[in-house]
C-alpha cells in the first residue's frame, strides 16, 4: 500500500485551504484523503514496535493506534458539539468492521480456499464483549423510549451515559487482564508464530513516525471536523452517512487491508482478531473515552444512539456471531456480511436521524 503515500501530498494542501479560508468542501476531501495515508502509516509504525514490545502488548497497541483517527475525529467532533457525528462514527466502525470487513476477509479467502477455520476461543472473548456493547447501546434507548414523559429524562440520560461508559472502560480493562494475565496460555500458540518476525525499524525510527504521524491525524482530523457540515450540505451527504461510512472507511484502511490479506494468506484467525478486536474497542474503550472527554469539556454527550443505528449494530453483530460460531468460513458467508453492509449503507443515506 506504498503507492498511497501519494495521498501525503493533500495534508499540507488542506492546511493551506484552512489557512487562507477556501471552500470548506475542497478542504474536506483533501483532510479526509490525507487520513488514509497517515493511517497506514500510524500501522506500520505500530508494527515495528510490536516487535520489540512482543505480541500481547503489541496486539493491544495495534489495535488501539489502528483506532487513533476515530479518536481524534471524536474528540474534534464532542468539542464541537456534533455529537450525531460522533455516535454515527462509532456506530458506523462498529457496522463496518463486522460487515464490511469481516465481510470481504471471508469472500477473498473463501475464494482461494474452499474452507478456512479459525480457534473459536480466541474469538469467544472479543464477542462476549460486543454482546455486552450490544447491551449497551440499548438500554439508554429503551429508557428514553419508555420515559418519553418523566420531567427528569435528560438527567436519567446523562447518568446512565456516564454509568455506562464508567462500566464499559472496566469491562475493558478487565477483558485485558483476562487475555494478558489470567488466561494468556490461550494465546501461546500465536504468541510463538509471531515471536518469529524481526523488525525493519529501529525502536527510536518507529516511535518517532507514530508520533509524527498521531499528531499529523490529529490536524487533519481538527479539519475534517470543522468543514464537514458544509461539506455535506454541498456534496448532498446527510451527516449521519459521512459518520456512519465514509469516517470509519477512511479511518480503517490501514485495518481492512491487513485482514484481507491475512485472510488470503489462510490467516482466518488474524483477520477475525482485526475485525472483531476493533470493534470491540471501538464499543468499549473509544466510545467511552469520548463520552467522558465531553464531561471533562463540559459538554457531556449523551450515549443513545438512534433507533436505526441500534438495528444497524445489533444486526451486524448476531449475523457476524452467526457466522463465526461454527468454527469455519466460506466464500458464501463473506457474501451475506458483505450484501448486509451495502443494504445498511443505502438505508442510512436515505434516514433521517
Amino acid at each position: 500500500m506504498k503507492y498511497l503515500n501519494v495521498l501525503l501530498i493533500f495534508f499540507p494542501l488542506a492546511m493551506i485551504g484552512r489557512y487562507f479560508h477556501y471552500a470548506d468542501s475542497p478542504v474536506f476531501v483533501m483532510a479526509c484523503l490525507s487520513i488514509v495515508p497517515m493511517a497506514i502509516i500510524i500501522g506500520d509504525a505500530t508494527e515495528q514496535v510490536a516487535v520489540y514490545t512482543g505480541p500481547k502488548i503489541g496486539g493491544l497497541l495495534n489495535a488501539t493506534m489502528g483506532n487513533v483517527p476515530e479518536l481524534f475525529i471524536g474528540f474534534f467532533a464532542v468539542k464541537a458539539g456534533l455529537y450525531g457525528l460522533v455516535l454515527a462514527s462509532m456506530a458506523g466502525s462498529i457496522i463496518g468492521n463486522l460487515l464490511l470487513v469481516l465481510g470481504f476477509s471471508v469472500l477473498c479467502g473463501g475464494l482461494v480456499y474452499t474452507s478456512q477455520t479459525f480457534d473459536k476461543s480466541m474469538a469467544r472473548s472479543n464477542f462476549s464483549l460486543l454482546c455486552f456493547a450490544a447491551i449497551s447501546v440499548v438500554v439508554p434507548l429503551a429508557f428514553k423510549l419508555t420515559n418519553r414523559e418523566s420531567l427528569h429524562l435528560n438527567d436519567g440520560l446523562a447518568a446512565i451515559s456516564l454509568a455506562m461508559a464508567c462500566i464499559m472502560l472496566l469491562i475493558y480493562i478487565l477483558g485485558l487482564v483476562f487475555s494478558l494475565v489470567t488466561h494468556r496460555n490461550m494465546f501461546l500458540e500465536s504468541d510463538r508464530i509471531d515471536c518469529v518476525e524481526e523488525p525493519d525499524w529501529s525502536l527510536r525510527k518507529a516511535v518517532i513516525v507514530l508520533g509524527i504521524a498521531t499528531l499529523a491525524v490529529a490536524v487533519a482530523s481538527e479539519m475534517v471536523v470543522a468543514t464537514v457540515e458544509k461539506a455535506g450540505r454541498d456534496f448532498g451527504l446527510p451527516e449521519t452517512f459521512i459518520g456512519i461510512v465514509i469516517i470509519p472507511i477512511i479511518g480503517n484502511v490501514a485495518e481492512h487491508a491487513s485482514a484481507v490479506l491475512m485472510s488470503i494468506k489462510n490467516k482466518v484467525d488474524i483477520s477475525l482478531e482485526i475485525a472483531v478486536g476493533s470493534s470491540m474497542q471501538i464499543a468499549m474503550f473509544v466510545t467511552p473515552v469520548l463520552v467522558l472527554a465531553g464531561y471533562a469539556l463540559g459538554k457531556p454527550m449523551l450515549l443513545v444512539y438512534a433507533p436505526f443505528e441500534v438495528v444497524a449494530i445489533i444486526t451486524a453483530i448476531l449475523l457476524s456471531l452467526y457466522v463465526f460460531q461454527d468454527g469455519k468460513t466460506y466464500w458464501l458467508e463473506g457474501v451475506l456480511l458483505l450484501f448486509c453492509y451495502v443494504l445498511f449503507g443505502v438505508a442510512f443515506f436515505y434516514a433521517e436521524i
